[in-house]
């Protein structure tokens, strides 16, 4: 099973995250292949949702099979459906009623062109297999492809991974598809005009009902029975998970989905035929598993697919065969039993020999045309094997591990002039020694390709490497981290940050609102100055404006909550622009009620990873800083601290935006600490801690939400996050609590004088470490900056072109100490 990125990923950003089920933004489920545990280790997070929202319940199975529906349609889902993957993998017990529906919606479409409009079947074929694309969106044939490339230009086992995991297609997936196509449509057409009988169906369109429903019985089985590999690629992220999907596909499920196969059978084809062929796809993924671990040693998404399409033509083959040549089998076999018996009543007679039996049964072979091809297929098919077994290199899971002797001799012979070019010059030296210098970077450089190393295993190995060089070890600080993050998330010794993109996103708050407008008056200015500050970025003169421009980072402010001003401002679009999932008004006041509701908290979600989106693709951003802009702010980010992480509101309070020059102002604190206090007795901090969407609803700002999906958006393309201040590190934290691989991507750009940015960056190391993801180092600049406006990330960026200039351009030590000192 393979998708694309944007199929993939559909879980709409407005889904309810009520009752205790987690709901999963876009990346959340790639994040559970970072850093996973082994096959045989079940993790804690699979245990705790065995344990608690995956018990067996009529609500858990249905969000199980639209997770599936989800998953393996372009069609829409409840908003209450998520794309957790644990309900994903339980939902595979729902892959054949779901390839019931496909194939109910598919056939429609061949029996109005067949009976209807009385086209060609050949024709009507065609139209239900565009209509089987479009409502997949060529889900496994994607696999197809990329198995038929890995396998077919493969050489050894992780050749293959490397290849199935590389989205471009090859010749081999051109004709495998091709084959597959052309072969589907001549077999539904073939099978004629479409009969409905219940148990005695016949044509084309029950034959796709089945052949899409019992096709997809080879997923839960292959899944449950084979280890998954671990397949790198830009898509091993997501598949990562399944790792562990033996322990959420049970057996139960498994014998589920085939007594619903047989149901779909049996009700198609009668018991005989139903029974059959639920044998027959038992047969194939039996087959199919036993080819995997050899080739592979387990599955993989790709693999599953590409068997999924495979079986939909295999099925199609023995429904055409028992409809429309039963006779002819039955006289084919017939014919064989003769030609058994003619043999045994030459052998059983005194008068013949042996030989002349063999001879007689040999001529009655050759003369029958479709026992001798049978025969004949047999033979080829043995000696090829056989062949292949005993000649040339051993079985592909060995191949890495032999070297032939031309080989070795080869490199004996390298060896021995290697040798023999030392004892000639000092040049001839001085290059071999310059060869062995470059190793470590030659090292580093296979281990950021290889598809096998994880984020961790990448970070660490950079750090060695960084080590090496003409420093003392650790002396450039965080800087280090930073160009192990960026080298680890690009993959590449030369890592870029020149392509820098700021988005700013702005909103109002209720809770900033003056008392008289419902409000609690929460912050040192009025609210009008966030539309204000708003009115500076757009005319190139406010504090990001400046520092963009000066750094050479393109910038880009959203208002996706900010409250109308008394005067009408329609923004230019060129740096400002509203956008169309913009709260009107903005947030509500959460000491009274909930801030946003979960609608609004999606909707604001999907606004950050469609701007995030789109300013990378437009400007190809290698580095992404987030701002914000909104009066209120540092109370709704403590409130969310607060109500996330159960800390009192006295250990999280700073003054905010202040009057006063050395930024303190224990007035607004004191205020602060009451308005927190309030919302929380309002709130229940029991029933949101812990649970990010729903402290989004009940405490938080627009502009923050919307900074939580750039942020998700960001990790899931593997882009460095330049993380400000206080209310940028709320949403990172928000970020982390929904997919913890964000703190891969994480570079920390200046330490806040508000105290609850301590407890956010505490919780994201926490995470990070749970995780198995190095910790982020901590803020880069300490210099007293509460601005806001992505002021301080903006300041910090020469620092991240710095830690890309080191890692690319910093000579190893070995390389200092060897040169050659010129005389004055």
């Amino acid at each position: 099973m393979t998708k694309s990125k944007d199929q993939t990923v559909k879980a709409n950003a407005t889904n309810s995250d009520s009752g205790t089920t987690t709901i999963l933004p876009e990346g959340t489920v790639e994040s559970r292949g970072i850093g996973t545990l082994s096959h045989d280790e079940v993790s804690q997070e699979i245990q705790t949702f065995l344990n608690g929202e995956g018990k067996l319940s009529l609500d858990a199975e249905m969000r199980g099979f639209f997770t599936v529906w989800m998953f393996i349609t372009r069609l829409p889902v409840p908003t209450w459906v998520d794309l957790h993957p644990g309900y994903l993998m339980r939902g595979m017990t729902y892959f054949p009623i779901s390839g019931a529906l496909i194939g109910i919606f598919v056939s429609a479409f061949y029996d109005i062109c067949s009976l209807t409009l009385s086209l060609p079947c050949i024709i009507s074929s065609i139209v239900s297999e565009v209509a089987s694309f479009w409502i997949t969106g060529c889900f496994h044939e994607d696999g197809l492809a990329d198995s038929a490339d890995g396998i077919g230009g493969g050489w050894t086992t992780e050749q293959i991974l490397r290849i199935m995991t590389d989205t471009r297609l090859g010749t081999f997936g051109c004709a495998y598809l091709a084959l597959y196509i052309i072969a589907k449509l001549e077999l539904i057409a073939i099978l004629g005009n479409s009969v409905w009988c219940m148990g005695s169906c016949e044509g084309g369109g029950p034959a796709i009902i089945v052949s899409h429903s019992l096709a997809r019985l080879v997923a839960p089985i292959l899944i449950k029975t084979k280890d998954y590999v671990d397949e790198g690629g830009p898509k091993y992220q997501f598949y990562n998970f399944f790792l562990q999907a033996k322990y959420l596909v049970t057996w139960s499920r498994v014998f589920f989905a085939i007594l619903t196969s047989f149901a779909v059978a049996y009700m198609t084809y009668g018991l005989q035929r139903g029974m059959l062929l639920v044998v027959a796809v038992i047969i194939m993924a039996y087959v199919s598993g036993q080819y995997a671990d050899y080739l592979l040693g387990g599955v993989m998404g790709d693999y599953i697919g590409g068997t999924i399409c495979v079986t939909e033509v295999y099925l199609l083959s023995i429904i055409a065969l028992m409809s429309l040549c039963q006779e002819h089998i039955l006289l084919v076999s017939s014919q064989f039993l003769d030609i058994c018996n003619t043999f045994i009543e030459a052998t059983n007679d005194t008068a013949t020999t042996t030989s002349q039996a063999v001879t007689m049964a040999s001529k009655l072979l050759i003369e029958n045309e479709s026992i001798f091809a049978v025969v004949k297929f047999l033979t080829v098919i043995t000696f090829t094997a056989v062949y292949r077994t005993n000649v040339g290199y051993p079985p592909l899971p060995l191949r890495k591990t032999v070297t032939s002797k031309g080989e070795t001799d080869q490199k004996q012979t390298s060896l021995n002039e290697s040798t023999a070019a030392t004892s000639k010059s000092k040049n001839e030296n001085n290059k071999e020694e310059k060869d062995n210098e470059e190793q470590p970077s030659n090292e580093l450089e296979a281990a950021l390709i290889d598809p096998q190393q994880n984020f961790t295993q990448r970070y660490d190995a950079v750090r060695l490497y960084l080590d090496s060089l003409a420093k003392p070890v650790g002396s450039l600080g965080s800087m280090e981290d930073w160009a192990s993050r960026i080298t680890a998330l690009q993959r590449t010794t030369k890592p870029k940050a020149d392509n820098a993109v700021c988005l700013i996103f702005a909103a109002d708050h209720g809770v900033a609102k003056d008392e008289s407008d419902g409000g609690a008056n929460c912050s040192a200015y009025p609210q009008a100055v966030s539309r204000k500050v708003l009115e500076g970025l757009d005319h190139g003169i406010a504090g990001a404006s400046v520092l963009s421009k000066c750094n050479d980072v393109s910038l880009r402010v959203i208002d996706v909550g900010l409250a109308d001003g008394a005067c009408h401002y329609e923004w230019s679009g060129n740096v400002v622009h509203s956008s169309r999932y913009k709260i009107r008004g903005g947030t509500k006041n959460f000491c009274k009620g909930s801030a946003m509701t979960e609608e609004q908290v999606g909707n604001c979600l999907l606004a950050g990873r469609e701007e995030t989106r789109g300013f990378i693709d437009e400007v190809g951003a290698s580095v992404v800083i987030f701002g914000e802009v909104g009066i209120g702010n540092t109370t709704t980010s403590s409130a969310l601290i607060a109500a996330l992480t159960g800390m009192d509101a006295e250990s999280l309070c700073g003054s905010g935006a202040s009057t006063t020059r050395d930024g303190v102002n224990r007035d607004i604190v004191s205020k602060k600490i009451s308005i927190i206090k309030n919302a929380m007795q309002h709130h229940d901090p029991s029933s949101i801690k812990g649970k990010p969407l729903q402290a989004l609803g009940a405490v938080g700002g627009a502009e923050i939400a919307a900074i939580v999906g750039g942020i998700l958006e960001a990790s899931e393309r593997d882009i460095p996050v330049l993380v400000d201040g206080f209310i940028v590190t709320t949403a990172v934290m928000i970020a982390c609590q929904i997919d913890p691989s964000v703190c891969r991507v994480l570079l920390f750009a200046t330490q806040s004088t508000e105290k609850g940015q301590i407890v956010a960056l505490q919780t994201i190391s926490e995470i990070a470490t749970s995780n198995n993801i190095p910790a982020p180092s901590k803020p880069a600049l300490s210099m007293n900056l509460r601005m806001g406006e992505a002021t301080g990330a903006l300041a910090a960026i020469s620092l991240v072109r710095s830690a890309c200039a080191v890692m690319s351009d910093l000579a190893a030590l070995t390389d200092v100490l060897g040169l050659e000192m010129k005389s004055c």
